[in-house]
């Protein structure tokens, strides 16, 4: 025996009210907050980052740096 299917209904029709459209957004306390620490975490590691690329770049200058010549040696002479 095949399983009857019920009848499918028309739709019913349902008027709003203005009461019933809402347009603004809610944000609940912990997408808020989730968010904001995405945030925070993503600005830090700009910093963290900004700040090591900064000093690698100052550490390989001083190493490539020349270092002043050294003052020839004066030869001694003979004094007589």
């Amino acid at each position: 025996m095949a399983r009857k299917r019920p009848a499918v209904s028309a739709p019913e029709t349902v008027t709003l009210s203005d009461a019933d459209i809402v347009s603004e957004r809610r944000v609940t306390r912990r997408s808020l907050l989730g968010a904001l620490g995405l945030g925070a975490g993503a600005a830090a590691t700009v910093i963290f980052a900004a700040e090591r690329a900064s000093a690698a770049d100052a550490s390989s200058k001083k190493k490539n740096a020349k270092k002043p010549a050294k003052k020839p040696k004066e030869e001694e002479t003979d004094k007589d």
